[in-house]
């Protein structure tokens, strides 16, 4: 009996264990500004992930308590700086425990070998204290005897009053009793600091006895702080007590920024004037700092630069590098400072093999073979006259120089490909796709109204927010580049609506097909709803976000059912569905299929095809969505030879199951063309919905594209129009695209604040 109890006890105490032990796995912590703030884990990875790489680990009790933070590789303590900069470690040790007793939080601090030692600001316990609510009211410091002490900021106590749900206001006081400034070096005395629901510091504002904002000695009463997704401090900016930026705090600077790579580890740091530039911080004489980590995260390599980018020597060094076991990463092996500039000139691969010359002889080669080329489209002078075509070829001819590069040659022969007004009959640059993003602008753009926008914030200068307006890039004008870019863009009839809704989504390839890459981007812009100009430049070299992990990775297909609107929404990105691959045109028709079922059993009766952005593809599908929303048989291609000849069928038939009694919405922009233009031309025509959106970027009329050889010596990839293909439509005009039924545009204040004008339509009517 006796032994089944030990058991049973054992088996109550193993339960116990096992709900108490809970850890979670982290590349970083989210930076701290105040012992305030909870400690939390930034950049989660999975137990297995944390395996080979340097990581805390954090556990947590039953009632989800903290209860132990380490840093650890492979199980082993290691130590805090191979974290790099801007991680919320200050108080911490390589190990911290944490114990609660009634209204207390207690931590201690061990070292490597698991002996009690003092935290990053030479303490040996912190004790907090909570109120009723369980909300930290205070914060004492220890000595290993247990008697009150200073921490290294000449601070025994800190107290916090909550003024509401995300405000807390702090005060501190040193052992003495004396208040004290929340660092030695940062004037702030009386501190509101301002969170968000998550618990993220917004910002720290310096106030007096009425909660009133007053600046300090240096000029400055806040210091607001941005995240990105990952919660990595990205920037800060300072501001007086009338809420201007100004420059300031103990950096005598107007704010600074970092970047990170995708683990969170900090790559950069730097100090900025108030035009977002590089300026150099009176505390540690330099614009920046500079961080390198190997795939471990350990910091291997670390400098600091001036504002052009010149590496600083700081007491004779110039970088310090740091060299760790390749077996057992846990072992420092040495520590290298380099006291010289190295003066080696590295030969960048990507520009020299960007850079080569084809000779003349070669070029005039590849014109002939084009100019032979479009010879053979069916309707070469559709939309353009023999006599403008002879003269713009004979132009063009005469800029062929002695050599060029294919960029060059581009920019020669693209305005003869796109003068035909055949969406179908482009030339194509591969370069781009083969150049690495490094040398791409990392800017998004949006054109409205001859005005370029860029819709994202990937350029190091903190002052180009989203929405600023780009003036120039490396001395030209935005509306300059606009208007060379619209004449090596190939569109149905010169659709205008098509040149700009190609160039908001494919800016980047235009631009840098014409206009090449640099190693530097030099940007006059003006801030989002601001008349001040600002010039910053963007070096490839220089780590920065990516902006291509802000773009929306949306599916090519997709059901949205909004019940509370009675809406469903299908997203069509484009009909390439064809017969080979594994999203082919079956599958597209059983997703269809799934989507219409869905739609009749839960009695949606608002039904929208987003086809925004759909350049297209096959008509396969296109055909496949019609017959759910007629109810009759309707006649869609023209009775013509070229469409006997393919054997296409000239009649849609309704599906048994079709929606045709729904109200049926189609969204349409400047880029939905070719098939989906047609499909547009046809539910016009035949009323079978209410098209809503801009005028679409093709005709009901097209000419089906076929991939050729590119040309012999510059490898530029050529596709060229077949046979006209229209769509049984008599009364539409061939020069316009489909006009909607309702126009409604899309503007940049909708981008900015994620307004889809159009779903909003449709929710409101």
């Amino acid at each position: 009996m006796k032994q089944i109890v030990i058991i049973f006890s054992l088996f109550i105490v193993s339960q116990l264990t096992a709900q108490s032990d809970t850890s979670k796995y982290y590349n970083h912590l989210i930076f701290r500004e105040t012992p305030y703030s909870k400690t939390e884990g930034r950049i989660q990875l999975t137990e297995d992930e944390s395996k080979n790489t340097n990581h805390f680990k954090l556990s947590y009790d039953a009632s989800d308590r903290l209860i132990l933070i380490e840093y650890l590789y492979k199980n082993n303590l290691i130590e805090l700086n191979r974290s790099g900069l801007l991680d919320g470690k200050r108080a911490l040790a390589p190990k911290t425990k944490i114990k609660y007793i009634d209204n207390l939080e207690i931590r201690t601090f061990y070292d490597l070998e698991g002996k009690s030692t003092t935290n990053g600001m030479g303490v040996y316990k912190e004790v907090y204290s909570y109120d009723k609510k369980g909300k930290r009211i205070s914060l004492k410091f220890y000595d290993k005897n247990e008697k009150p002490i200073n921490n290294s900021w000449k601070i025994f106590e800190y107290n916090w009053k909550h003024i509401d749900t995300n405000t807390v206001l702090e005060t501190r006081k040193n052992i003495s009793g004396a208040n004290v400034f929340m660092r030695p070096y940062y004037k702030f005395y009386n501190v509101l600091y301002k969170f968000n629901d998550n618990g993220i510091l917004l910002s720290m504002n310096n106030v007096d006895e009425n909660l009133s904002l007053i600046n300090d000695e240096s000029g400055i009463a806040i210091d607001k702080a941005i995240y990105d997704e990952d919660n990595n401090l990205v920037s800060f900016k300072f501001y007086d007590a009338e809420n201007k930026p100004v420059i300031g705090s103990f950096l005598g600077t107007a704010g600074g920024f970092a970047t990170y790579d995708k683990q969170g580890n900090c790559l950069k740091y730097a100090t900025i004037n108030l035009d977002g530039n590089y300026m150099v911080d009176k505390r540690n004489n330099s614009a920046y700092s500079s961080y390198t980590f190997d795939t471990t995260g350990n910091l291997v390599e670390r400098s600091n630069y001036d504002t052009n980018r010149k590496i600083l020597k700081r007491r004779g060094v110039t970088r310090v590098k740091y060299s760790y076991n390749k077996d057992n990463p846990l072992k420092l092996l040495k520590t290298e400072y380099h006291h010289s500039i190295s003066n080696t000139t590295i030969k960048d691969s990507v520009f020299t093999k960007l850079n080569t010359k084809i000779e003349k002889e070669k070029l005039v080669e590849d014109y002939n073979q084009l100019l032979e080329t479009l010879e053979k489209h069916p309707s070469q002078f559709q939309f353009t006259n023999k006599a403008s075509y002879t003269n713009l070829v004979n132009t063009q001819r005469d800029k062929l120089k002695d050599s060029m590069t294919i960029q060059e040659f581009y920019q020669i022969v693209a305005p003869i490909v796109t003068s035909l007004g055949c969406l179908h009959t482009r030339i194509v640059d591969n370069q781009f796709f083969r150049t690495p993003y490094k040398y791409w602008l990392p800017i998004l753009v949006w054109f409205e109204n001859d005005k370029m926008y860029a819709i994202n914030n990937c350029v190091e200068n903190t002052e180009m927010n989203v929405g600023s307006e780009i003036l120039e890039i490396n001395g030209i004008a935005a509306e300059e580049i606009y208007n060379t870019l619209k004449t090596t863009i190939s569109a149905d009839a010169f659709n205008a609506n098509f040149y700009r809704a190609d160039l908001n989504v494919n800016f980047l390839y235009y631009y840098h097909t014409y206009f090449g890459f640099n190693s530097a981007y030099k940007i006059k812009f003006k801030p989002y709803n601001s008349k001040r100009e600002i010039t910053t430049t963007f070096f490839i070299d220089e780590p920065r976000p990516s902006y291509k992990a802000k773009l929306v990775n949306t599916p090519r297909l997709s059901l949205d059912v909004k019940k509370e609107n009675n809406t469903a929404i299908i997203r069509i990105k484009n009909f390439s569905y064809f017969p080979r691959g594994r999203q082919n045109i079956d599958f597209f028709k059983e997703k269809i299929d799934t989507y219409i079922k869905t739609i009749k059993e839960e009695n949606i009766e608002k039904v929208v095809f987003d086809l925004r952005g759909n350049r297209g593809g096959n008509p396969e599908c296109t055909n496949h969505i019609l017959s759910y929303i007629i109810n009759k048989e309707l006649n869609f291609y023209e009775d013509n030879a070229l469409n006997k000849r393919r054997n296409r069928p000239s009649t849609v038939t309704p599906k048994e199951n079709n929606i045709s009694d729904k109200n049926i919405f189609i969204f349409t922009s400047g880029r939905s063309a070719s098939a989906t233009a047609q499909m547009l031309a046809v539910i016009k025509h035949n009323k079978l919905a209410t098209i809503l959106g801009e005028e679409s970027g093709g005709t009901y009329s097209t000419h089906p594209g076929r991939v050729l050889k590119p040309l012999k010596n510059s490898k530029l990839t050529l596709q060229l129009g077949t046979e006209r293909e229209s769509v049984n439509v008599p009364q539409l005009d061939l020069t316009k695209g489909i006009v909607p039924d309702k126009k409604i545009t899309i503007t940049l204040d909708d981008i900015l604040n994620n307004n889809d004008v159009l779903l909003n339509y449709i929710f409101n009517h």
